[in-house]
């Protein structure tokens, strides 16, 4: 039987071959690739052809099984110039990657063992209400615990078991919430919690929510003050690390929304902090994008009104330098 060992230097171009997609610095598994001739690997043409199109081989079977991330635009391509077969999904029928040899078949089954046990879908709550330490004591802390595959939670606060009246609608990259109660009136608040998956197939889909928990506002913030004016819009329309809009009035706290459109119904990311500025790590954001952001002060006591709504750019931090590297040429 003529065995097959696919040149070390080959799997390195492609697996560490620089993509240009966007998912190109942090892939995730998503494919299985199969190529059914042999010399594929080999040729210029298919590693360029990955290359641009951003996706990237992390695991290779020789001669003819691969892993990796591959945009799925990429698929109906693949087929017709190199007969390449792309599974998203857990393999059924494992008879046609027997002509493969021993190696493919052993790559299926490393394949279908993700999809053996299906993530946790709705978060257990770890605490439902920690005030924190030191300057910021005040403050209300939701933790749950980190669901796998999620890449982001969505968060519902209410005053009804129900939750038919959302006070927060909002998205979180992690997985902790925190609360400015200045902003909240006396009583008891109910909310839940629910990740959003990343599949393998790149696709995303809504878990399911926790249970209903409580956590109740004692030192409450008053409606709003007539004369507590608006915090400034930001000066600057171009972020990378943090959100910054400057101190004004007599704030100590601020709530920030973030959103697609300017209705903010309802917004991506619903936030407080007690800074003038949010990092912005911690948005479900997308870099080099456009939002719109709107700000909320409070004194501690009690609260004004909404800023006027100023659209803004995300950048990724890698962009932002070039930037400021070639306003300085």
């Amino acid at each position: 039987m003529k065995t097959f060992k696919l040149p070390l230097i080959c799997l390195l171009a492609l697996a560490a071959a620089p993509g240009q997609g966007v998912y190109a610095e942090a892939p995730q598994t998503n494919a299985l690739l199969v190529l059914p001739s042999e010399k594929t690997a080999f040729d210029k043409e298919f590693r360029e052809l990955l290359d641009k199109g951003g996706a990237k081989l992390l695991d290779s079977y020789p001669p003819s099984v691969f892993v990796g991330y591959i945009p799925a635009a990429m698929d109906g391509t693949l087929k017709e110039k190199y007969g390449a077969l792309v599974y998203r999904e857990k393999v059924e029928d494992w008879s046609s990657f027997a002509r493969y040899g021993e190696r493919a078949v052993f790559a299926v089954n490393a394949w279908n063992k993700r999809f053996v046990e299906d993530p946790p879908e709705a978060p257990l709550v770890v605490s439902s209400s920690v005030r924190r330490a030191a300057k910021k004591k005040e403050a209300l802390v939701l933790n749950w615990n980190a669901v796998m595959k999620a890449l982001y939670y969505r968060l519902q606060i209410s005053q009804t078991q129900e939750f038919s009246t959302l006070l927060v609608d909002a998205k979180t990259a992690a997985n902790s919430y925190v609360i400015q109660p200045a902003f909240w009136k006396d009583g008891v608040y109910y909310w839940r919690v629910a990740g959003v998956l990343g599949l393998n197939n790149g696709e995303m889909k809504d878990g399911a929510f926790s249970e209903t928990y409580t956590f109740a506002v004692s030192r409450p913030g008053a409606s709003v003050r007539k004369g507590l004016d608006a915090p400034n819009a930001p000066g600057e329309k171009t972020f990378s690390k943090n959100i910054y809009w400057g101190p004004s009035g007599p704030f100590k706290y601020y709530r920030l929304q973030v959103s697609e459109t300017a209705a903010f119904e309802p917004p991506l990311a619903d936030v407080f902090t007690d800074t003038c500025s949010y990092k912005v790590s911690g948005l479900p954001v997308k870099a080099d994008a456009v939002y719109f952001m709107r700000v909320m002060g409070s004194d501690g006591a009690a609260y004004g009104p909404w800023s006027e709504p100023a659209e803004i750019r995300l950048e990724t931090p890698r962009r932002a330098a070039r930037s400021r590297k070639k306003g300085k040429e």
